[in-house]
């Protein structure tokens, strides 16, 4: 009996790359003669948005009884693994997420694990490798689209690859897309946002002592407009309010700036001794943007000093 092939990702969730990544493979992989299968038994997240599920993809039924074989895409740690995935049958694993390269040496399993903005990239380059290009119409080059810049954050995060961006403007001009779907994507998944802010807000506090310049309690969010965050900054404020301590590194993608607010005068002084610049506002302005891990790793830095 034939073995089916499985493309699927991690357990918790998957965002729209590894969405993307799976349905562009099971089209490849179709092609090439493979009974390929697009499965996921985790939820989608705020990325794949109600613009995405409009393009029409949609999970394959996949009788497990069956011999399977199974491509893990986007996800190369076993322990976030879907918990479908048996690892002795795992035939392939294209991840950006480093780390893992020796263990799937060690276990002689094929695996493309490189450092990239997006797995999407990735599966495009496979098209563009085997001369396949005329099998992307324009819904699915939108998922991929989609996929590159929701990882790269609007093609301005510092993990942005050349790769990255060629591969992104070739999809444009394949799928005949127009340039104000770029802002269309992000409107569609940040709509909901300014209703829930608090809960965007709590669900991404980080606590850890990093440094004296910097608080335990560092928040992020990113959102389309920086409007937002002013619209709303009391709310901002309420949600921080029982820790003496914290700043809030707001990522804005229309202009690609940071703008990281602050709980306290202690705070104030630790940015403008971290980033060496006077801050006269109520936020610290950064241009370009830096992510929170990046904060914090200047941050260790400078103490390292």
């Amino acid at each position: 009996m034939e073995e089916q092939i499985v493309i699927t990702s991690g357990n918790k969730y998957i965002d729209i790359d590894a969405y993307a990544g799976i349905f562009a493979y099971r089209k490849l992989l179709k092609h090439m003669g493979y009974s390929a299968y697009a499965y996921t038994s985790a939820p989608t997240n705020e990325s794949v948005s109600d613009l995405i599920k409009e393009l029409g993809f949609t999970f394959d039924s996949v009788d497990f009884s069956k011999p399977t074989k199974y491509i893990l895409l986007d996800v190369s740690n076993p322990q976030f693994f879907d918990a479908v995935v048996k690892e002795n049958d795992i035939l392939e694993i294209i991840d950006h997420h480093t780390g893992f390269e020796e263990y799937w040496k060690e276990k002689q399993v094929p695996h493309t694990i490189e450092f990239i903005g997006s797995i999407c990239t990735i599966i495009f380059e496979m098209y563009e490798k085997n001369h396949l290009e005329n099998l992307l119409d324009s819904n699915l080059c939108k998922l991929l689209m989609a996929g590159i810049l929701d990882n790269t954050l609007n093609l301005k995060g510092s993990i942005t690859s050349k790769r990255d961006e060629e591969s992104y403007f070739k999809l444009q001009k394949l799928g005949q897309v127009d340039e104000n779907w770029r802002m269309e994507y992000f409107e569609s998944c940040y709509a909901k946002m300014e209703n829930h802010l608090s809960q965007y807000l709590a669900s991404d506090i980080k606590i850890e002592k990093v440094s004296d310049t910097l608080p335990e309690v560092i928040g992020q969010i990113i959102v389309l407009d920086k409007e937002v965050i002013f619209r709303h900054q009391e709310e901002v404020k309420a949600v921080f309010q029982k820790y003496p301590r914290w700043i809030l590194n707001v990522i804005a993608l229309k202009d690609g700036k940071s703008y990281i607010f602050y709980g306290s005068e202690m705070d104030k002084v630790g940015l403008e001794q971290l980033f060496h610049q006077p801050i006269e506002k109520e936020y610290l302005l950064l241009e370009p943007f830096l992510l929170r891990k990046q904060i914090m790793k200047t941050a260790r830095e400078q103490k390292q000093k």
